[in-house]
């Protein structure tokens, strides 16, 4: 069975892939080993400039109910007096961005599948992919496909990126994320990061009344935290917010998973492309990992539009151009913030606290960390 473009993944990002190119005319297909459609309950960040894109597919009106608005960032070191502070009215806008939980995201992007002629073929892992004729031939567990041009949408542990040899970079950030979501009694419509001795905790509004919470933990004490009480546990993230919060119920079951980062030597070689965390994974403190993935979504699809499968040269020669270098420009910024807020140093705290007291009364500063933060 043969294909313009062959989607290896249906994830948010390879969903929207799908679309898009559907949208250009091409013939366009999903394989997922997943049995059924993915429906999942994490909350993810939405920037602006990502909303746009979800707009363009006719998908952003079926999720905006569900996508809770934010308009106002905060983050400060719990270890000094440095303070940041990024607001819609500053960046002239109606709100930074929205959280939206990832399942109501996917189940609107495939919902539009038929509509745009997108075939789907699920359970079928993926186990070999031949590009040695000319043709790209796909082999999955149930059957053989052909593209002219596959891309691997399926995530860190990406089997396109393992079958087409792309080598790549990877570490631990020795931190491992504890998620949760909380009833809160104060919300503000804001953001509120703070950066504590042990690791990066954030509380995300997903509701007027609730927050989505992630807290990264350094390994060598996640796991006094992941066998706390519920209680205890509560208990411990009041006291990092204090007066910034309010009460605090939890209201549903903690979950946690080692951070990695991982970066692809290269996303694309041989008609092969690697989009999203296939290509690149960067630790969640900032929350920019869906829009980088959507970023890579809106630079492919412009430039299958511009030079048609046909040039497929510059298409794989332009995207490695455009892509690489901001997604390891962003993976560099946040190793460095990860690794400045890690250090006990007390000349590196007080150098720190300066930074961001310095960065919240400078506006050209500030302004490039709003750019970032609503535009990637």
């Amino acid at each position: 069975m043969g294909f313009d473009i062959l989607i290896i993944g249906s994830g948010v990002v390879g969903s929207a892939l799908a679309i898009k190119t559907s949208q250009l005319g091409y013939k366009v297909a999903i394989v997922d080993s997943k049995e059924t459609f993915p429906n999942s309950f994490r909350h993810l960040s939405v920037n602006q400039k990502s909303k746009a894109f979800f707009n363009s597919l006719n998908v952003w009106k079926k999720i905006e109910n569900s996508a809770f608005p934010y308009e106002q960032i905060k983050v400060w070191d719990q270890e000094g007096t440095g303070f940041i502070d990024f607001n819609a009215q500053e960046a002239n806008l109606p709100n930074l961005g929205y959280i939206i939980r990832e399942g109501e995201i996917q189940k609107n992007l495939i919902g539009e599948f038929q509509k745009n002629n997108i075939e789907s073929f699920w359970g079928e892992p993926l186990i070999k992919i031949d590009h040695s004729s000319g043709a790209i031939v796909c082999k999955t567990s149930k059957q053989t496909l052909q593209a002219k041009m596959i891309i691997g949408c399926d995530g860190m542990n990406s089997k396109v990126r393992e079958l087409a040899e792309i080598n790549f970079r990877s570490w631990s950030y020795n931190q491992t994320a504890i998620v949760t979501n909380f009833k809160t009694e104060i919300n503000d419509n804001c953001i509120k990061q703070t950066f504590t001795s042990i690791g990066p905790l954030a509380l995300l509004p997903i509701k007027e009344d609730e927050s989505t919470m992630i807290w990264s933990i350094d390994d060598d004490v996640s796991y006094k935290f992941i066998s706390m009480s519920e209680n205890e546990f509560t208990a411990e993230v009041k006291n990092k917010f204090s007066e910034q919060i309010g009460k605090l119920e939890m209201i549903s079951k903690r979950q946690h998973f080692p951070l990695h980062h991982l970066s692809a030597k290269t996303f694309a070689n041989n008609g092969i492309f690697l989009v999203g965390d296939s290509a690149h994974h960067i630790h969640p403190l900032a929350g920019l990992g869906l829009n980088a993935g959507i970023g890579d979504v809106e630079c492919l699809a412009e430039l299958i539009k511009l030079n048609g499968l046909e040039k497929m040269k510059e298409i794989t020669s332009s995207y490695n151009r455009k892509r690489i270098p901001i997604n390891l420009g962003l993976a560099a910024s946040m190793e460095a913030f990860k690794r400045g807020f890690s250090q006990k140093n007390i000349w590196v705290k007080l150098f720190r606290n300066t930074a961001f007291n310095i960065a919240n009364k400078v506006s050209p500063l500030k302004k490039k960390f709003m750019e970032l933060a609503t535009e990637l």
